[in-house]
């Protein structure tokens, strides 16, 4: 296979092979003077010195590129958290005004019924007991009207007490929720912060991503620096498989050696690249490419364990996950990771959110599967009509 000529090669040809025809045409006449070879060394080391410029000013613009989709990533994080602790609050505020509601209203039936008490003791005198005692009316039944008026005494203090605690417990709740209150006002400024600082984050990628896209020589450039990126991902993969002890198959279910064709899709959008399709000048797609809005939740197809969960040039956020056996997932161009390195995931817990990373123009999902270091073909795994169960409240 005929190596592509890299961008740098062929401006040193253009250079170089027209001074040379002139130096041996020259030979010919007279022999070049020892000037004109000086001057030509000093071109080419002029020109080799400013590729070396342009490689490693991409190479800091890789740099920027990763620096600003992982901050993307991390505030995506940051806010799905936020939100989900402003939902809590608004459902704990709904909950305590709920409460304080209902004990108000308790409050105003105690008071009606004291206010009603007091008046009936009140017109009936505080001589009623001794006119009780004094009443000619048969000694038991005298006693059973004290009794009487001794249970409703009772009863009387014993409402007044119960009426004491709920202002107390309304008391309660009235500040609990004013604290909700300005807790909930807290998050949401919050959330709002974090927005601002998400679009700002995304702004200095598209600019990153347009410097990136300027400083990238041709077709051929392209072409190098994805074969690049490939060979950095076996390299990874490489050293993960060399220094982790290979894990047991994951889970108590089926392994995945055995789910040929049984598997789900990480996420329910149509394959746009296929596995082994061209992609640029001889290099083929060792996955493929599955559209995803950017946002949507990429899950686990299979337990397992997450052993990488950060960027990865050519790739973006990247998360890959072992299933044991020797079968690895891996699930690029993600907006924002959700696990960490280690955690276990059970089949169809959330992973990432779909995006844009790596320099992608369009928000997409690179998925691959791996069987001890070696790509196979996705489709022969997956099939649309498995279905991943609901998404857990907690992802």
């Amino acid at each position: 296979m005929t190596e592509p000529v890299k961008p740098h090669f062929r401006l040193l040809t253009l250079l170089i092979v027209p001074a040379l025809v002139l130096v041996s045409a020259g030979l010919r006449a007279e022999e070049p003077s020892e000037q004109q070879l000086d001057a030509l060394k000093e071109r080419i080391e002029a020109l080799s010195e400013a590729q070396q410029k342009e490689t490693r000013q991409r190479d800091s613009v890789q740099s920027e590129l990763r620096e600003a989709e992982t901050r993307v990533g991390e505030l995506t994080r940051e806010r799905r958290q936020l939100e989900r602790d402003a939902g809590q609050a608004e459902s704990r505020l709904a909950r305590l005004e709920a409460e304080q509601a209902e004990l108000a209203e308790e409050k105003k039936v105690q008071l009606r019924w004291l206010v009603k008490t007091v008046r009936a003791s009140y017109q009936s005198g505080r001589e009623e007991r001794l006119k009780l005692m004094l009443n000619q009316q048969e000694p038991d039944q005298i006693a059973r009207l004290l009794r009487y008026q001794e249970y409703f005494q009772r009863a009387r203090t014993d409402r007044l007490a119960h009426l004491e605690d709920e202002l107390v417990e309304l008391r309660r709740v009235a500040r609990e929720v004013a604290d909700a209150r300005a807790d909930l006002l807290d998050r949401r400024t919050a959330l709002a912060r974090s927005q601002e600082q998400l679009e700002q984050a995304a702004r200095e990628r598209e600019t990153t991503l347009a410097k990136l896209e300027r400083s990238l020589d041709q077709r051929g450039g392209d072409i190098d620096r994805l074969r690049a990126d490939q060979q950095r991902l076996e390299k990874l993969l490489a050293e993960m498989e060399r220094s982790m002890p290979e894990m047991a198959p994951a889970g108590r279910g089926t392994p995945f050696a055995k789910l040929a064709g049984e598997l789900p899709w990480p996420v329910p959008g149509e394959v746009l690249s296929s596995f082994n399709s061209s992609r640029e000048g001889a290099l083929r797609w060792e996955g493929v490419v599955l559209a995803a809005e950017e946002g949507t939740p990429v899950r686990a197809i299979h337990p397992g364990r997450v052993v990488f969960a950060d960027w990865m040039r050519g790739y973006g956020l990247l998360t890959i996950v072992d299933h044991g056996g020797g079968y690895l997932t891996l699930y690029g161009y993600n907006q924002s990771l959700l696990r960490d390195v280690g955690e276990w995931v059970a089949v169809g817990d959330t992973l990432a959110l779909a995006g844009q990373s790596g320099g992608n123009s369009r928000s997409a999902l690179y998925f691959e599967i791996r069987n001890r270091g070696k790509v196979v073909n996705p489709t022969r795994w997956c099939d649309r009509r498995v279905t991943l169960p609901p998404i857990a409240r907690s992802d």
